[in-house]
């Protein structure tokens, strides 16, 4: 069962602009850099987000808030999973990404909240692997 306490929050520093970054998070070119390997995005508050992360396990949920550059939210969970045990169903748990301008470049703060227990941790090291993946393809 989901907790409301149960959240992952990670932040990554990157060197560009936060208008340049936010289009990472709605574009299906510059997502597939990062995350995942196909990409319906659709990018206003009630579209569609669907992402297949790898083979036969497909994230979905809807845009909750687009507020470019500084933010941007979608509900999150699986239609399909192979990997673990737990139950997410497409949009049960909440991701907000936060773009503040610092130093030159964007601080990205990221919280994904009600997250059931087994996928806590799961989602704890994913989020921290594929921000680094969005430094690396964003900051060049």
């Amino acid at each position: 069962m989901a907790k409301a306490g149960n959240v992952v929050e990670r932040e990554v520093f990157i060197a560009a602009a936060p208008a340049s970054v936010f289009e990472f998070f709605r574009d299906p070119a510059l997502m597939a850099l990062w995350i995942g390997r196909g990409h319906v995005l659709d990018a206003r508050p009630g579209g569609q987000l669907r992402i297949e992360i790898s083979p036969g396990n497909i994230a979905s949920g809807s845009y909750t808030v687009v507020d470019p550059p500084r933010r941007i939210a979608f509900t999150w969970g699986w239609e399909s999973q192979n990997f673990v045990q737990g139950d997410l169903p497409p949009g049960t748990s909440l991701v907000e990404i936060e773009l503040e301008p610092r130093d030159g470049g964007t601080l990205v703060r990221l919280r994904h909240s009600s997250l059931p227990d087994p996928m806590l941790e799961m989602h704890r090291e994913r989020w921290e692997r594929y921000l680094s993946q969005l430094k690396s393809a964003a900051g060049q």
